[in-house]
């Protein structure tokens, strides 16, 4: 058993750079160029040191604070520190890191082992051309990929079902195709968001569009909260309709379940919940025969995270990669560990052999960016 934690360090990586100008197409308007990733690390009284990604600094080294001299395996006491302290769910990643290292597993085979292995779909994070996405959905046929998620924020519902068709004719049936049109950005109904706002009859058009050319699911196609009117949109097309990446806790889940909005909830493990507790939100799910994808666009550490929780539940069948153009890694955090995760040629992404994430950090990487 690992002994009590001894310290808990957090290091802010400021101003990595993206390998372009980035466009992200639920922040209309705004241009990227430079990101930050906060670094978590727990290490116990015998030298074992779990890893984590993801959090507000100041929250995080609060509750890092309070966590020295106790026991890392005491998960649900943690959890209510951590519900309360605000942004600070980078440290359950590192706990359970710390947690399989100290069992000597990997964390997915800890959490159940259902499956060694996970579908990759590359998310982009640009709307892109027609054209350009075509290009870029048979470059990822070629690097491995079986599945890629397009982003329908487009201003109009014919420039949105333009790029859908052309991605749809560049792979055919050779890739499982999904798409997001990003509208539950902000908390309140009416949304608040920048950019084009959908309404329930552009939603509907947009989901039976895509429902005829085979598209797997849909998703966030109305505001977050508004229940009433996804519920509306799911009981009237076959379409999966998928969400939830800005929910918080478990009860919003439960609620949306309850209530039809979705058949793919989509929580994110350094958003809505710690990425242990997703597990309960997939249970939720699983008991009503649905599924539990999570959303993760911090990469790199998160993503390995994530992809331990779908490998160790039976209804968790893709793991999030964000991959804008083919042969580029566009978000910096990705290239934090040694082997940014990546798809083999059968579209699946191996889970990692060794305890906890099973990853190494590029020490080099992090001090040339630590503030």
């Amino acid at each position: 058993m690992a002994s009590k934690i001894a310290s808990v360090t957090v290091q802010l990586l400021r101003d990595i750079p993206t390998p372009r100008e980035l466009r992200f197409a639920w922040a209309p308007g705004s241009v990227t160029r430079a990101t930050s990733v906060l670094l978590v690390r727990i290490r116990t009284e015998d030298g074992l040191e779990g890893i984590g990604t993801g959090g507000a600094p100041d929250a995080t080294r609060s509750i890092g604070q309070q966590l020295v001299g106790s026991d890392p395996f005491a998960t649900e006491r943690h959890i209510r520190l951590l519900r309360r302290g605000g942004n600070a769910w980078g440290i359950e990643v590192a706990l359970w890191d710390l947690i399989a290292k100290a069992c000597n597993q990997p964390l997915y085979k800890l959490w159940g082992g259902y499956t060694d292995r996970v579908k990759g779909y590359a998310s982009t994070i640009e709307i892109g051309t027609p054209q350009q996405r075509a290009e870029d959905a048979r470059g990822f046929y070629e690097e491995g990929f079986r599945a890629i998620k397009l982003r329908l924020h487009n201003d109009t519902l014919e420039e949105d079902l333009a790029l859908a068709r052309a991605v749809k004719d560049a792979v055919g049936d050779r890739m499982e195709l999904m798409a997001d049109g990003n509208q539950a950005q902000t908390a309140v109904t009416p949304s608040a968001q920048p950019g084009v706002i959908w309404d329930h009859r552009r939603a509907l058009y947009t989901a039976r569009a895509l429902e005829e050319m085979g598209y797997v699911w849909l998703e966030e196609p109305l505001s977050r909260y508004d229940f009433d009117g996804l519920a509306k949109l799911n009981a009237a097309v076959a379409l999966a309709i998928a969400g939830g990446e800005n929910n918080r806790s478990l009860h919003e889940f439960q609620w949306m379940l309850e209530r039809g909005c979705y058949d793919i909830l989509q929580p994110d493990g350094l958003v809505s919940e710690g990425i242990g507790q997703l597990r309960k939100i997939a249970a939720l799910a699983e008991v009503r025969n649905k599924l539990c994808v999570p959303h993760h666009g911090g990469g790199g550490i998160g993503t390995y995270a994530h992809l331990h929780f779908s490998a160790a539940v039976p209804n968790s069948p893709w793991v999030e990669l964000m991959r804008d153009r083919p042969g580029e890694f566009p978000w910096p955090a990705q290239l934090i560990p040694m082997a940014p995760i990546m798809v083999g040629p059968d579209g699946y992404v191996p889970l990692p052999s060794g305890p906890g994430l099973g990853i190494d950090l590029d020490e080099d990487f992090v001090r040339r960016y630590a503030a």
